[in-house]
């Protein structure tokens, strides 16, 4: 039973994380501030802490460093109510596995405590070359198939390195986990992480985000900033969806690449920055440089090292382990026992098409956790339009004459997800045929009206219909 230490010198946040974490199984120890708390880890080990930054006696950055020092260090979560980018930056410095700002988020608290127990406790059982993602620190990766060892062994390569790093995949596929690895193997590992969407920060105020700004540089500017790459001096910054930068923007970029430093909007002052730049994409940079929306030179300096990403569809033999990882996840979120998988399930994920690779498959088996109402997840738990389209697709092809002839297993639609696709069909069909009486509609369908309307729900059928009774 994983042993969690919580400090805090206030007894109603100790009571709400304590009650919060109980239903997980923890074994649950408490510390009313930064002293007992550095005097509690001298007399028993523990797998986590959580503490508070601000303290009366010793603060959250004390409490960590006494972690940092016992023999077996355990991994601290820092709280505080001032979250402001500096004091992130010191705690990350200092070793924290993660930071989190008041108002609390239990929920996500417990996903992050499960999420680091889980890489702690992982031993490999492969064969000697193989990477067990659990063995080092690999941000969460999922994945055993020969895809991922060619990743997690290409990311060992590349993380000891200083070397610029272009990461390339589908949206979806998990390039930010990738780009963590690099960091947490790195020698930059206690240093800060920052990563920045180039694509939702608007082109005005990406330039400020990135290098930072002074006192009246422009309208708005009411103090100074300190831009990203200053604050993660040290560590490592990564560009997500490079992409999307202008071309103005672009030669500012390559600029402080070169120089290694950053000149705030509105000052004369360079500043020397220490910091690893990788970058994301899902788009063909080469064919961008091609079109001149993306300039030549910075694409080479970016792409010194670049690192495919490869999709869903490339390591279907990772799904079941991904879905399960999943299941794990928001069932700890939504604070109840983890359900298991039913095989039919997995054979429906598993033959599915999976445009939003990863991203997708996590949102299904949160949806189907989310109406799981017992210790398994079966087809009618899964989001009826994704249910929908892939027993469409599978009619679309058993139709087809041509396609008939070349049909494999791979193309059988399972008995479940057919079910279910028919299922739909004739509840909007009774609806149709009893303009919409919900009564008219369960006697055709030879079922009771509470068990009607709980399909409806689950199918999301009953919204938009016109009805020709109050029921």
């Amino acid at each position: 039973m994983a042993k969690i230490l919580i400090v805090d010198n206030e007894p109603a946040i100790l009571e709400m994380i304590t009650c919060g974490l109980e239903p997980s199984g923890f074994d649950l120890d408490t510390a009313p501030g930064g002293l007992p708390a550095i005097e509690k880890m001298q007399q028993r080990d523990y797998d986590v802490v959580i503490t508070d930054i601000r303290m009366d006696d010793a603060d959250g950055f004390q409490v960590l460093e006494a972690a940092r020092a016992r023999p077996s260090p355990p991994e601290v979560i820092i709280i505080t109510g001032f979250g402001s980018i500096h004091s992130a930056v010191d705690a990350m410095k200092l070793g924290a596995a993660d930071y989190i700002a008041k108002p609390l988020d239990i929920a996500r608290l417990a996903e992050t405590v499960g999420t680091i127990l889980e890489r702690r406790k992982g031993q490999s059982t492969g064969p000697a070359d193989r990477v067990d993602p659990a063995d080092g620190d690999f941000a969460g990766m999922v994945g055993r198939s020969e895809p991922m060892q060619q990743l997690y062994r290409l990311i060992q390569q590349v993380a000891p390195t200083s070397s610029t790093v272009m990461i390339a995949g589908e949206s979806g596929a998990g390039k930010e986990l990738v780009a963590r690895a690099i960091h947490a193997n790195s020698p930059r590992r206690d240093g800060p992480f920052v990563a920045i969407e180039c694509g939702s920060v608007p082109e005005s105020l990406l330039e400020s985000e990135l290098f930072g700004h002074v006192r009246g540089a422009f309208t708005g500017a009411v103090d100074d900033k300190t831009g990203l790459f200053e604050a993660a001096n040290g560590g490592t910054v990564l560009l997500d969806e490079i992409s999307e930068m202008k071309r103005g923007l672009q030669q500012k970029l390559l600029r402080s690449i070169q120089e290694k430093a950053v000149r705030p909007i509105g000052s004369t002052t360079v500043r020397k920055v220490d910091v690893r730049i990788l970058s994301a994409t899902n788009r063909d940079l080469g064919a961008l440089v091609a079109q001149k929306t993306f300039r030549e030179d910075l694409y080479y300096r970016l792409n010194v090292v670049p690192i495919p990403v490869p999709s869903l569809a490339e390591r279907r033999e990772d799904i079941p382990l991904l879905a399960q990882h999943f299941a794990r996840k928001y069932a700890r979120r939504f604070r109840r026992r983890a359900p298991a998988i039913s095989d039919t399930v997995l054979a429906v994920l598993s033959k599915a098409n999976w445009p939003g690779s990863v991203r997708q498959l996590e949102n299904v088996i949160e949806c189907a956790v989310t109406f799981t109402d017992g210790d398994e997840v079966r087809p009618e738990h899964l989001p009826p339009d994704f249910i929908d389209s892939f027993a469409l697709a599978g009619n679309v092809a058993a139709g087809n004459k041509a396609a008939r002839k070349r049909l494999k297993p791979a193309d059988i639609t399972p008995l479940g997800a057919a079910i279910r696709y028919l299922e739909r069909q004739m509840l909007s069909k009774a609806l149709d045929a009893s303009n919409g009486n919900k009564e008219q509609a369960a006697q055709m369908l030879g079922i009771d009206r509470a068990t009607l309307y709980r399909k409806l729900k689950a199918y999301k059928l009953a919204e938009g219909r016109q009805r020709s009774s109050p029921n």
